[in-house]
Protein backbone atom coordinates (compact mmCIF):
# COMPACT_ATOMS: atom_id res chain seq x y z
CA UNK A 1 0.00 0.00 0.00
CA UNK A 2 2.51 2.63 1.06
CA UNK A 3 4.50 1.61 -2.05
CA UNK A 4 1.31 2.28 -4.44
CA UNK A 5 0.78 5.69 -2.30
CA UNK A 6 4.62 6.99 -3.59
CA UNK A 7 4.15 5.42 -7.23
CA UNK A 8 0.92 7.96 -7.44
CA UNK A 9 2.81 11.11 -6.02
CA UNK A 10 5.76 10.57 -8.59
CA UNK A 11 2.97 9.83 -11.40
CA UNK A 12 1.58 12.91 -10.25
CA UNK A 13 4.70 15.29 -10.31
CA UNK A 14 5.52 13.49 -13.94
CA UNK A 15 1.54 14.51 -15.11
CA UNK A 16 1.84 18.54 -13.49
CA UNK A 17 4.82 18.84 -15.05
CA UNK A 18 3.72 18.65 -18.50
CA UNK A 19 0.92 20.78 -17.83
CA UNK A 20 1.02 23.68 -19.89
CA UNK A 21 2.33 27.07 -17.70
CA UNK A 22 0.34 29.60 -16.70
CA UNK A 23 1.19 31.83 -13.12
CA UNK A 24 -2.14 31.40 -11.12
CA UNK A 25 -3.36 32.10 -8.01
CA UNK A 26 -6.69 29.34 -6.14
CA UNK A 27 -9.41 31.27 -6.35
CA UNK A 28 -11.50 32.48 -3.32
CA UNK A 29 -14.17 29.96 -4.10
CA UNK A 30 -14.46 27.29 -6.24
CA UNK A 31 -16.68 23.73 -6.81
CA UNK A 32 -15.08 20.62 -7.94
CA UNK A 33 -15.79 17.03 -9.18
CA UNK A 34 -13.41 14.42 -9.42
CA UNK A 35 -13.41 10.96 -10.16
CA UNK A 36 -10.51 7.94 -9.62
CA UNK A 37 -10.29 4.64 -8.65
CA UNK A 38 -9.86 3.55 -5.17
CA UNK A 39 -8.92 -0.15 -3.38
CA UNK A 40 -9.30 -1.54 -0.40
CA UNK A 41 -6.79 -3.13 2.64
CA UNK A 42 -9.30 -5.13 4.14
CA UNK A 43 -8.51 -8.67 2.32
CA UNK A 44 -6.64 -10.21 0.33
CA UNK A 45 -8.30 -10.30 -2.27
CA UNK A 46 -9.21 -6.85 -2.69
CA UNK A 47 -9.66 -5.40 -6.39
CA UNK A 48 -9.74 -1.72 -7.64
CA UNK A 49 -12.80 0.31 -7.82
CA UNK A 50 -14.45 3.50 -8.59
CA UNK A 51 -14.82 6.66 -6.17
CA UNK A 52 -16.63 9.61 -7.27
CA UNK A 53 -16.44 13.49 -5.44
CA UNK A 54 -17.76 16.80 -5.50
CA UNK A 55 -16.42 19.29 -3.30
CA UNK A 56 -16.66 23.15 -2.45
CA UNK A 57 -13.33 24.48 -1.63
CA UNK A 58 -12.62 28.28 0.17
CA UNK A 59 -9.42 29.86 0.42
CA UNK A 60 -8.52 30.21 4.26
CA UNK A 61 -4.49 31.81 4.11
CA UNK A 62 -3.76 33.29 0.68
CA UNK A 63 -1.25 30.34 -1.44
CA UNK A 64 -1.20 28.58 1.82
CA UNK A 65 -4.14 26.87 3.07
CA UNK A 66 -7.16 26.04 2.06
CA UNK A 67 -10.51 24.17 3.50
CA UNK A 68 -12.64 21.80 1.25
CA UNK A 69 -16.22 20.32 2.27
CA UNK A 70 -16.41 17.44 0.30
CA UNK A 71 -19.50 14.72 -0.59
CA UNK A 72 -17.98 11.48 -1.94
CA UNK A 73 -19.07 8.08 -3.04
CA UNK A 74 -16.61 4.54 -3.04
CA UNK A 75 -16.96 1.17 -3.47
CA UNK A 76 -14.99 -1.23 -2.59
CA UNK A 77 -14.91 -4.97 -3.36
CA UNK A 78 -12.94 -8.42 -2.71
CA UNK A 79 -13.70 -11.27 -4.78
CA UNK A 80 -14.95 -13.98 -2.55
CA UNK A 81 -15.23 -11.92 0.57
CA UNK A 82 -16.93 -8.62 0.27
CA UNK A 83 -18.36 -6.00 -1.66
CA UNK A 84 -19.33 -2.72 -0.21
CA UNK A 85 -20.42 0.84 -1.13
CA UNK A 86 -20.44 3.80 1.10
CA UNK A 87 -20.94 7.62 0.80
CA UNK A 88 -18.72 10.04 2.46
CA UNK A 89 -18.73 13.33 3.96
CA UNK A 90 -15.93 14.91 5.26
CA UNK A 91 -13.82 18.26 5.64
CA UNK A 92 -10.67 18.83 4.55
CA UNK A 93 -7.65 21.23 4.80
CA UNK A 94 -5.32 21.57 2.07
CA UNK A 95 -1.80 23.19 2.88
CA UNK A 96 0.53 24.40 0.22
CA UNK A 97 4.55 24.16 1.61
CA UNK A 98 5.67 25.96 -1.60
CA UNK A 99 4.34 27.32 -5.20
CA UNK A 100 5.29 27.05 -7.97
CA UNK A 101 4.95 29.42 -11.30
CA UNK A 102 2.62 26.86 -12.93
CA UNK A 103 1.99 24.37 -9.62
CA UNK A 104 0.46 24.29 -6.52
CA UNK A 105 1.16 21.11 -4.77
CA UNK A 106 -0.39 20.27 -1.18
CA UNK A 107 -0.56 18.30 1.76
CA UNK A 108 -4.37 17.46 3.25
CA UNK A 109 -6.27 15.85 5.93
CA UNK A 110 -8.78 16.13 7.63
CA UNK A 111 -11.71 14.73 9.46
CA UNK A 112 -15.64 12.92 8.04
CA UNK A 113 -18.46 10.39 8.17
CA UNK A 114 -18.91 7.13 6.48
CA UNK A 115 -22.33 5.31 5.82
CA UNK A 116 -21.69 2.16 3.92
CA UNK A 117 -24.94 0.71 2.46
CA UNK A 118 -25.50 -2.24 3.84
CA UNK A 119 -28.67 -2.51 6.45
CA UNK A 120 -28.42 -1.24 10.15
CA UNK A 121 -24.58 -0.28 9.51
CA UNK A 122 -23.76 3.01 11.49
CA UNK A 123 -22.03 6.09 11.04
CA UNK A 124 -17.98 5.75 10.88
CA UNK A 125 -16.04 7.97 11.54
CA UNK A 126 -13.09 8.66 8.32
CA UNK A 127 -9.64 10.25 8.26
CA UNK A 128 -8.77 11.17 4.80
CA UNK A 129 -5.10 12.13 4.69
CA UNK A 130 -2.79 12.54 1.29
CA UNK A 131 -1.34 14.81 -0.91
CA UNK A 132 -2.34 16.15 -4.09
CA UNK A 133 -1.24 19.55 -6.55
CA UNK A 134 -3.67 22.02 -8.66
CA UNK A 135 -3.17 23.66 -11.94
CA UNK A 136 -4.68 25.84 -13.81
CA UNK A 137 -5.91 25.11 -17.46
CA UNK A 138 -7.90 27.78 -18.28
CA UNK A 139 -9.78 30.98 -17.07
CA UNK A 140 -11.39 29.89 -13.98
CA UNK A 141 -10.84 26.64 -14.52
CA UNK A 142 -8.02 24.41 -12.04
CA UNK A 143 -7.40 20.77 -12.89
CA UNK A 144 -6.46 18.54 -9.79
CA UNK A 145 -5.04 14.92 -8.93
CA UNK A 146 -4.40 13.83 -5.50
CA UNK A 147 -3.46 10.45 -3.97
CA UNK A 148 -4.52 9.61 -0.79
CA UNK A 149 -5.61 7.45 2.39
CA UNK A 150 -9.20 7.00 4.03
CA UNK A 151 -8.78 5.45 7.73
CA UNK A 152 -11.56 4.36 9.31
CA UNK A 153 -12.19 4.52 12.92
CA UNK A 154 -14.23 1.35 12.80
CA UNK A 155 -14.28 -2.10 11.51
CA UNK A 156 -17.38 -2.46 10.22
CA UNK A 157 -16.50 -1.29 6.73
CA UNK A 158 -16.60 -4.41 5.09
CA UNK A 159 -18.92 -6.32 7.11
CA UNK A 160 -16.22 -8.61 8.13
CA UNK A 161 -14.05 -8.96 11.32
CA UNK A 162 -10.83 -8.45 11.21
CA UNK A 163 -8.74 -10.92 13.17
CA UNK A 164 -5.23 -10.58 14.90
CA UNK A 165 -3.26 -11.57 11.87
CA UNK A 166 -5.10 -8.88 9.36
CA UNK A 167 -4.68 -5.84 11.57
CA UNK A 168 -4.31 -2.32 10.03
CA UNK A 169 -1.04 -1.37 8.69
CA UNK A 170 -0.65 2.22 9.64
CA UNK A 171 -2.13 1.64 12.94
CA UNK A 172 -1.94 -1.63 14.03
CA UNK A 173 -5.53 -2.33 15.09
CA UNK A 174 -8.50 -3.12 13.96
CA UNK A 175 -9.32 -0.34 11.40
CA UNK A 176 -10.67 -0.78 7.97
CA UNK A 177 -9.60 1.61 4.87
CA UNK A 178 -8.35 1.83 1.38
CA UNK A 179 -6.36 3.95 -0.74
CA UNK A 180 -6.94 5.52 -4.32
CA UNK A 181 -6.49 8.32 -6.35
CA UNK A 182 -8.71 11.27 -8.15
CA UNK A 183 -8.42 13.55 -10.77
CA UNK A 184 -10.61 16.55 -11.44
CA UNK A 185 -11.84 20.07 -12.54
CA UNK A 186 -12.68 23.26 -9.87
CA UNK A 187 -14.53 25.89 -11.09
CA UNK A 188 -14.24 29.07 -9.18
CA UNK A 189 -16.88 31.17 -8.24
CA UNK A 190 -17.98 34.48 -9.03
CA UNK A 191 -16.20 34.67 -12.94
CA UNK A 192 -12.29 34.22 -13.26
CA UNK A 193 -11.87 34.19 -9.65
CA UNK A 194 -7.91 33.89 -9.27
CA UNK A 195 -7.84 35.35 -12.58
CA UNK A 196 -9.41 39.04 -12.18
CA UNK A 197 -7.74 39.16 -8.55
CA UNK A 198 -4.28 38.71 -10.55
CA UNK A 199 -4.89 41.07 -13.21
CA UNK A 200 -6.10 43.89 -10.59
CA UNK A 201 -2.89 42.81 -9.04
CA UNK A 202 -0.93 43.59 -11.93
CA UNK A 203 -2.04 46.73 -12.91
CA UNK A 204 -2.25 48.08 -9.35
CA UNK A 205 1.44 47.08 -9.52
CA UNK A 206 1.75 48.81 -13.30
CA UNK A 207 -0.09 52.09 -11.70
CA UNK A 208 2.25 52.09 -8.29
CA UNK A 209 5.49 51.45 -10.39
CA UNK A 210 4.15 54.53 -13.21
CA UNK A 211 3.46 56.70 -9.88
CA UNK A 212 7.03 55.74 -8.91
CA UNK A 213 8.82 56.74 -12.19
CA UNK A 214 6.96 59.89 -12.19
CA UNK A 215 7.78 60.33 -9.32
CA UNK A 216 11.41 60.03 -9.28
CA UNK A 217 11.07 61.85 -12.67
CA UNK A 218 9.39 64.71 -11.02
CA UNK A 219 12.25 64.88 -8.38
CA UNK A 220 14.70 64.39 -10.90
CA UNK A 221 13.62 67.74 -12.51
CA UNK A 222 13.38 69.50 -9.03
CA UNK A 223 17.07 68.82 -8.61
CA UNK A 224 17.71 69.49 -11.32
CA UNK A 225 16.37 72.90 -11.48
CA UNK A 226 17.71 73.32 -7.88
CA UNK A 227 21.08 72.63 -9.53
CA UNK A 228 21.02 75.48 -11.93
CA UNK A 229 19.41 77.80 -9.36
CA UNK A 230 22.81 77.34 -7.28
CA UNK A 231 25.26 77.35 -10.36
CA UNK A 232 23.61 80.75 -11.19
CA UNK A 233 23.85 81.46 -7.49
CA UNK A 234 27.53 80.73 -7.76
CA UNK A 235 28.14 82.15 -11.19
CA UNK A 236 26.29 85.01 -9.87
CA UNK A 237 28.99 85.26 -6.86
CA UNK A 238 31.65 84.53 -8.36
CA UNK A 239 31.54 87.16 -11.21
CA UNK A 240 31.49 89.58 -7.95
CA UNK A 241 34.48 88.18 -6.17
CA UNK A 242 35.93 88.09 -9.87
CA UNK A 243 35.41 92.02 -10.31
CA UNK A 244 36.42 92.70 -6.80
CA UNK A 245 39.67 90.80 -7.65
CA UNK A 246 40.11 92.56 -11.06
CA UNK A 247 39.98 95.90 -9.43
CA UNK A 248 42.00 94.95 -6.69
CA UNK A 249 44.75 93.73 -8.87
CA UNK A 250 44.48 96.65 -10.73
CA UNK A 251 45.12 99.22 -7.97
CA UNK A 252 48.28 96.93 -6.84
CA UNK A 253 49.16 97.21 -10.61
CA UNK A 254 49.01 100.98 -10.63
CA UNK A 255 51.37 101.29 -7.47
CA UNK A 256 53.79 98.61 -8.90
CA UNK A 257 53.86 100.29 -12.01
CA UNK A 258 55.81 103.42 -10.58
CA UNK A 259 58.65 101.74 -8.66
CA UNK A 260 61.92 100.40 -9.42
CA UNK A 261 61.95 97.98 -12.34
CA UNK A 262 65.43 96.29 -12.14
CA UNK A 263 65.28 92.76 -10.17
CA UNK A 264 68.19 92.11 -8.12
CA UNK A 265 69.06 88.42 -7.71
CA UNK A 266 70.69 87.55 -3.95
CA UNK A 267 71.34 83.90 -3.50
CA UNK A 268 68.90 82.89 -0.53
CA UNK A 269 66.48 85.67 -1.21
CA UNK A 270 62.70 85.87 -2.01
CA UNK A 271 61.46 88.17 -4.68
CA UNK A 272 57.77 89.21 -4.81
CA UNK A 273 56.41 89.74 -8.08
CA UNK A 274 53.99 91.97 -8.38
CA UNK A 275 52.01 92.78 -11.26
CA UNK A 276 51.50 88.90 -12.43
CA UNK A 277 48.05 88.16 -12.28
CA UNK A 278 45.37 85.71 -13.58
CA UNK A 279 42.19 85.32 -14.65
CA UNK A 280 39.54 83.99 -12.35
CA UNK A 281 40.04 80.60 -10.23
CA UNK A 282 42.18 79.92 -13.66
CA UNK A 283 45.78 79.38 -14.24
CA UNK A 284 45.54 81.97 -17.56
CA UNK A 285 47.50 84.77 -17.55
CA UNK A 286 46.07 88.36 -18.07
CA UNK A 287 47.42 90.34 -20.66
CA UNK A 288 48.71 92.98 -18.08
CA UNK A 289 51.04 90.93 -16.67
CA UNK A 290 53.51 90.62 -19.66
CA UNK A 291 55.38 93.81 -18.76
CA UNK A 292 56.39 92.20 -15.24
CA UNK A 293 57.42 89.06 -16.95
CA UNK A 294 59.58 90.76 -19.00
CA UNK A 295 61.20 92.30 -15.66
CA UNK A 296 61.51 88.83 -14.20
CA UNK A 297 62.55 87.04 -18.21
CA UNK A 298 65.24 90.45 -18.39
CA UNK A 299 66.40 89.48 -14.91
CA UNK A 300 67.20 86.42 -16.04
CA UNK A 301 68.92 86.87 -18.80
CA UNK A 302 71.14 89.22 -17.25
CA UNK A 303 72.62 86.89 -14.80
CA UNK A 304 72.56 83.54 -16.77
CA UNK A 305 73.97 81.37 -13.35
CA UNK A 306 71.24 81.69 -11.56
CA UNK A 307 68.45 79.23 -10.55
CA UNK A 308 65.38 79.99 -8.81
CA UNK A 309 62.41 78.38 -7.35
CA UNK A 310 59.21 79.88 -8.38
CA UNK A 311 56.41 79.52 -6.04
CA UNK A 312 52.66 80.43 -6.35
CA UNK A 313 50.17 81.59 -3.77
CA UNK A 314 46.61 82.20 -3.52
CA UNK A 315 44.24 83.51 -1.10
CA UNK A 316 41.77 81.66 0.95
CA UNK A 317 38.52 81.57 -1.43
CA UNK A 318 37.77 78.24 -2.33
CA UNK A 319 38.66 75.28 -0.96
CA UNK A 320 42.57 74.39 0.45
CA UNK A 321 42.61 71.47 -1.83
CA UNK A 322 41.90 73.59 -5.20
CA UNK A 323 43.65 76.49 -4.06
CA UNK A 324 46.93 74.02 -3.72
CA UNK A 325 46.69 72.76 -7.02
CA UNK A 326 45.44 76.15 -8.62
CA UNK A 327 48.45 77.43 -7.66
CA UNK A 328 51.44 75.21 -8.41
CA UNK A 329 49.45 75.73 -12.28
CA UNK A 330 49.98 79.16 -12.23
CA UNK A 331 53.87 78.76 -10.91
CA UNK A 332 53.91 76.19 -14.36
CA UNK A 333 52.39 78.65 -15.97
CA UNK A 334 55.54 81.14 -15.20
CA UNK A 335 57.94 78.83 -15.96
CA UNK A 336 56.31 77.91 -19.43
CA UNK A 337 56.43 81.58 -20.34
CA UNK A 338 59.80 81.89 -19.25
CA UNK A 339 61.34 79.10 -21.02
CA UNK A 340 59.21 79.78 -24.41
CA UNK A 341 61.20 82.90 -24.01
CA UNK A 342 64.32 81.44 -23.99
CA UNK A 343 65.40 80.47 -20.47
CA UNK A 344 67.05 77.66 -19.93
CA UNK A 345 64.14 74.97 -18.07
CA UNK A 346 66.62 73.30 -15.37
CA UNK A 347 67.15 77.04 -13.98
CA UNK A 348 63.72 77.26 -12.72
CA UNK A 349 61.91 74.72 -10.41
CA UNK A 350 57.95 75.19 -9.25
CA UNK A 351 56.19 74.99 -5.98
CA UNK A 352 52.46 75.80 -4.70
CA UNK A 353 51.79 76.75 -1.41
CA UNK A 354 48.43 77.35 -2.07
CA UNK A 355 46.99 79.93 0.66
CA UNK A 356 48.74 77.85 3.52
CA UNK A 357 51.07 81.57 3.73
CA UNK A 358 49.65 84.71 3.63
CA UNK A 359 50.94 88.05 4.11
CA UNK A 360 48.13 90.06 4.65
CA UNK A 361 44.51 89.76 5.65
CA UNK A 362 42.40 87.56 3.67
CA UNK A 363 38.97 90.12 5.13
CA UNK A 364 39.77 92.60 2.49
CA UNK A 365 40.20 92.40 -1.15
CA UNK A 366 43.12 94.32 -1.04
CA UNK A 367 44.73 91.89 1.78
CA UNK A 368 43.36 88.99 -0.54
CA UNK A 369 45.11 90.64 -4.01
CA UNK A 370 48.37 90.68 -1.71
CA UNK A 371 48.05 87.01 -0.91
CA UNK A 372 47.88 86.25 -4.81
CA UNK A 373 50.69 86.33 -6.44
CA UNK A 374 54.34 85.01 -7.11
CA UNK A 375 57.53 84.72 -5.85
CA UNK A 376 61.04 83.69 -6.75
CA UNK A 377 63.56 82.17 -4.92
CA UNK A 378 67.13 82.05 -5.75
CA UNK A 379 68.92 78.72 -5.18
CA UNK A 380 72.11 80.50 -6.68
Amino acid sequence: MKQFIVTIMLVAVCCFSTVIQAQFKNPKNAWGIAIGGDHGTNATSDEWGMQYRGFFQHEIVPERLNGQLGLGYASLLANGAYTSTMGILDVRALYTPFSLSDLNPYLYGGIGIMKVSRNGSPLIPVIPLGVGAQTKIANGVLLGINAGYHLALSDEVDGRIRTDNNLNDLTNGKHDAFYGFTVGLAFSLGGSGGDDQELAEAEARRIMELAAAEAVRVKQEAAGEARLVKQQAKSDADAKLAKAAFEADARLLAEQRGRDTVIAFVKGATIILRGINFEFNEAKLRADSEIFLMRAYNALVANPSVQIVITGHTDNIGSQEFNQGLSLERAQTVRNWLVEKGIASNRLRTVGRGQNEPVASNDTDEGRARNRRMEFFVVQ
